[in-house]
């Protein structure tokens, strides 16, 4: 009960907010969007340019729901830079919910529409054929992303105008997703230490357990890394 009362609340802060109104509301606008774009482009490409999109789908897939995640890390991070600057994370800590339970809260509060949507975002644009256990992987790796964003950009920027540079630097991440394209060993390499990297690498290898759990493993350390540091801050 404690925790749906802060999360009504955490809505209605939201809802205040035009720019965090417009993230939470966005990921809608862009499936929607790309449905309609691969209703009627690939044929388009195929009979004009004898392009055949439809081989890149699995990386359009991962673009979008890290896209998609990025929005509700951002969120994340504005509502925490919000209430560091009102103190009012320091009166919650001294409630009945904590610091830990402050932070569950507010890592949650965007992780969960990121989940959300990186389920519905492959069912509804069916680009391809993903396992429904993949799906559920991938979400759960797509809020973990959104936690990590907005963590970044809470420890990086001192308010909500910084934030707003800040995560539109952090937004380059999502780039990783597509480093296999660019045929460069060296980029690969780099990538493998981002997150998005993976989240490609599970949509396009759905029976690798392996790729599974170095997606995991790479996602948690840089999880647990910045909830470190955030403890370590307080």
């Amino acid at each position: 009960m404690f925790f749906f009362t802060h999360y009504r609340n955490d809505s209605r802060q939201v809802f205040r907010d035009p720019v965090m109104r417009i993230l939470i509301f966005a990921p809608l606008l862009m499936i929607g969007l790309f449905k309609i774009i691969f209703i009627f482009l690939p044929p388009i490409l195929i009979s004009k340019l004898s392009f055949d999109i439809t081989q890149y789908y699995q990386y359009i897939l991962s673009g979008i729901v890290v896209m998609i995640s990025g929005m509700m890390g951002i969120v994340t991070g504005f509502l925490m830079i919000d209430e560091r600057d009102g103190n009012i994370s320091e009166l919650i800590s001294v409630t009945p919910l904590g610091q830990s339970g402050y932070l569950i809260n507010r890592l949650s509060f965007a992780a969960f529409p990121a989940f959300i949507y990186s389920i519905a975002a492959p069912l509804i644009l069916d680009l391809g054929t993903v396992p429904i256990l993949n799906i559920f992987i991938i979400s759960i790796l797509t809020s973990i992303y959104s936690a990590i964003i907005g963590l970044l950009i809470y420890s990086g920027a001192d308010n909500k105008v910084k934030a707003l540079t800040y995560a539109k630097g952090l937004n380059s991440f999502a780039l990783f997703a597509f480093s296999d394209l660019f045929l460069l060993r060296w980029l690969t390499v780099i990538s493998w230490a981002f997150p998005p990297y993976w989240i490609t690498m599970v949509v396009k290898n759905p029976q690798s357990v392996f790729i599974i759990l170095i997606a995991s493993v790479v996602h948690l350390l840089w999880f647990l890394f910045l909830i470190f540091r955030y403890l370590k801050s307080r």
